[in-house]
């Protein structure tokens, strides 16, 4: 496609809205490269991902990185060294991916997309805690990073001590308000002094390091602190030597960890990049039309007159459909919205191919084309001396060859700039060339031989904005299989052209004109009764919809209450047939007879579980229920007792406690089984004390159990320490299939020494 076609048709508007959405330099970067894919697996599988995307959209945050990549390229250059400021760009981003790690892994389960991205956000638990062991957030290497680092310091710090105590001995002589300006301890060049009245700086012998931009002190650094302050500059140099070794050594440790780190921040891009678009189809209620082999756009708007705002009222949408004929010819008035319906339909394409939600109403269809190609608006060229219909031609030319069955083609004020006859002519024989192509065509025009054409040809459907003829005022919808009037003469009136310019006029236009222009009006007119009643009718269809959803919900409510009252009828007759039954084993006890008494009870018992029977459904292994105190699903039934799993404990309940939930998926007993074993099945493992190899052992069949038992979460505790069962553990569950995602667990669930394992379960 061409750039040219792009710009025209707004395309990098709503590049740059996406850029202000998102927020790194890398994500501006993909926007600044995005281009509308020609492929229909890739614009299907943007439009998965994006609407996959959408089920965590809310959750997810993108912080203002920074760009890594340079300092990534750097660490492994041997012998380089990453700033602290760097290291800690690097942190946020280790941070960050931690973050949508986990956010992604409790939603990705069966999202395929989702699930790749998880896949390229990498674990980096070794490398963060080398960064925040070593590195403080404010930008100093921690004396914790090394233990000559560490030794070197407490030195500096005794030597600080040292000279501060001596020099603040001196501030406290009993001349000392003569001799100093003031009574602080100072530094000049990295060495301590103390600041002397420039009158008395000879009675304080040292070294001059300076005076006051006001010349009243001058500053010296007495004799007898000059060996401790040469002291204290070589430590600082040696200091600064193991910074920079500590540096080298973290540096070094980027570098290895560079593939990973890039794609990981790449994938952050990604995201980033989906959650603008998420965004800003929200700005206009943007959705996907389905991939189809016909245009059918209903009620589509411009997504630029949402995102700008532009006029004073309501974006009214329109319907854009080329179903039958691949072609469009679109006429009507000035100002009757033909151009921003075609300006419309090119921005709405290139979107759509790019990944990017558009502003249309569901069910609305469109095919992946190869290839756009514009010509609207005022091409003429001053610096090619062309004018507006040479530049209009000049355009044309170069992509009329190149279009074939897989082209849009969008066409405003076909023929203008010229004498209208011959423009006309040409127009139509355009038309017919892209016919024979094959091309999909939707144009404007003004031209009557052109409005003509489009009444009988077999390729092209004819189609007017449609325009208020009382007000001209234009009412922005499409009118299909009519020709629009041009209204020049009712304009150029209701703007004061005198009545006898108007009749003048008229009278030049030649009898077919006068004929073509009636035929036009009325056929006007006819074609806005037919819409209005259309219209009227659809306004009906609805309201019959709503009141038939209003009678479907009345009828589901009437058989709720009719199984909440039958329901009540079964209990009444149980509490019937317990108190028969005690009635009867009284009697048991005072008759001879008792074989008749028991035949009587047993009819009776019969009867009312016929009568049950007609009530409702009795639950069977599998079924779904409700019960006080929760839900579950059901066992096996035996009598007036029902055993169910609930939460992985098995309970005993009276049948007369539950309820089936209508619409519950039913298990097979092999489910229902595999529901108690998980239930008494141990979901964390204790590591703690054990070697690294016989805690991997362990953690290796622990997690090929718990697996086998349909365990979704598992606890590993492996301690703190020194980190190392820690990490054995962690680089073993990234390599593990059976693990979807892990995490160290939050404070509440043990903290740092505690992972978290979520397992590949299906469902």
């Amino acid at each position: 496609m061409r750039d040219r076609d792009l710009v025209r048709l707004g395309f990098e508007d709503i590049k740059a809205f996406l850029k202000e959405l998102s927020t790194l330099q890398l994500t501006a970067e993909l926007i600044d490269q995005l281009r509308p894919s020609t492929d229909p697996d890739e614009v299907r599988e943007s439009i998965q991902a994006l609407e996959e995307f959408k089920t965590i959209s809310p959750d997810v945050m993108i912080p203002p990185l920074k760009d890594i990549r340079e300092s990534i390229k750097r660490s492994r250059i041997q012998g380089a060294h990453l700033t602290v400021e760097e290291l800690l760009n690097i942190l946020a981003v280790i941070e960050s991916v931690k973050d949508l790690r986990r956010v992604i892994g409790e939603h990705a389960r069966d999202l395929e997309t989702l699930q790749r991205i998880l896949k390229r956000l990498h674990n980096f638990s070794s490398l963060e805690n080398l960064i925040l062991g070593s590195v403080d957030r404010r930008g100093f290497v921690r004396d914790s990073a090394s233990e000559r680092l560490r030794e070197i310091r407490a030195e500096i710090r005794r030597l600080e001590e040292e000279i501060s105590k001596r020099l603040e001995s001196l501030l406290n002589r009993s001349d000392a308000e003569r001799i100093f300006s003031d009574r602080i301890v100072t530094l000049r060049n990295n060495r301590y002094v103390v600041p002397v009245r420039t009158s008395s700086f000879k009675s304080v012998f040292g070294i001059v390091h300076g005076r006051s931009s006001s010349g009243f002190t001058t500053y010296v650094e007495p004799q007898f602190v000059v060996g401790l302050n040469n002291e204290l500059a070589r430590l600082k140099e040696l200091e600064e030597e193991e910074v920079l070794r500590v540096l080298k050594g973290i540096t070094e440790v980027v570098g290895e960890f560079g593939d990973r780190l890039q794609e990981s921040y790449e994938q952050i891009a990604l995201l980033d990049l989906m959650k603008a678009k998420v965004e800003l189809g929200e700005m206009y209620g943007g959705r996907f039309p389905e991939i189809g082999e016909h245009i059918e756009l209903k009620g589509v708007s411009h997504p630029l007159l949402h995102l700008l705002g532009e006029g004073t009222g309501e974006v009214v949408p329109i319907d854009v459909l080329m179903k039958e004929k691949k072609g469009l010819i679109l006429t009507g008035p000035n100002t009757g919205g033909k151009t921003v319906a075609l300006k419309t339909l090119g921005l709405v394409v290139l979107m759509f191919q790019s990944g990017v939600p558009v502003p249309v109403g569901e069910g609305s269809v469109m095919p992946v084309f190869e290839k756009v190609f514009v010509d609207i608006g005022d091409e003429q060229s001053i610096e090619q001396s062309l004018s507006t219909f040479s530049s209009h031609m000049k355009n044309i030319s170069e992509f009329l060859t190149q279009s074939d069955e897989r082209t849009l083609v969008i066409l405003d004020e076909l023929g203008a700039g010229t004498d209208p006859v011959e423009g006309s002519a040409i127009g139509i024989g355009i038309l017919e060339f892209l016919k024979k192509r094959g091309a999909w065509v939707a144009v404007s025009t003004h031209h009557m031989p052109i409005k003509v054409y489009s009444l009988s040809s077999d390729y092209y459907r004819p189609a007017s904005v449609v325009f208020d003829a009382q007000t001209l005022q234009p009412r922005y919808r499409i009118s299909y299989d009519s020709v629009g009037e041009s209204m020049a003469f009712e304009v150029a009136s209701r703007l004061g052209v005198p009545e006898e310019v108007l009749e003048e006029a008229l009278s030049h236009l030649g009898e077919f004109e006068r004929e073509y222009s009636q035929a036009t009006k009325k056929l006007g007119e006819i074609t806005r009764s037919y819409q209005e009643r259309l219209e009227e009718l659809d306004r009906l269809q609805e309201k019959l919809r709503e009141e038939i959803g209003r009678y479907e919900k009345l009828r589901e409510e009437l058989e709720r209450e009719k199984e909440r009252g039958w329901r009540e009828a079964y209990r009444e007759a149980r509490r019937y047939l317990q108190s028969l039954y005690a009635e009867g084993e009284k009697l048991l006890s005072e008759l001879r007879d008792r074989e008749d008494l028991r035949k009587f009870l047993d009819e009776k018992s019969r009867a009312i579980k016929e009568h049950k029977g007609g009530v409702r459904d009795l639950p069977s292994p599998g079924d779904r229920v409700i019960f006080e105190g929760g839900r579950g699903r059901v066992l096996r039934v035996e009598g007036d007792k029902v055993w169910v799993v609930s939460g992985g404990v098995r309970l005993e309940i009276s049948i007369d406690m539950i309820e089936r939930v209508e619409g519950g998926e039913k298990t097979n007993s092999q489910e229902s089984g595999q529901e108690v074993r998980r239930a008494s099945m141990p979901s964390e493992i204790n590591l703690l004390g054990k070697d690294r190899d016989t805690a991997l052992l362990e953690l290796e069949r622990f997690i090929e159990e718990a697996w086998t038992g349909g365990l979704k979460v598992v606890r590993i505790a492996h301690g703190i320490g020194k980190g190392v069962l820690r990490d054995a553990v962690q680089e073993y569950l990234s390599s593990c299939e059976k693990v979807r995602f892990f995490r160290t667990a939050y404070p509440g669930e043990g903290g740092a020494g505690v992972t978290v394992a979520y397992l590949n379960q299906e469902g």
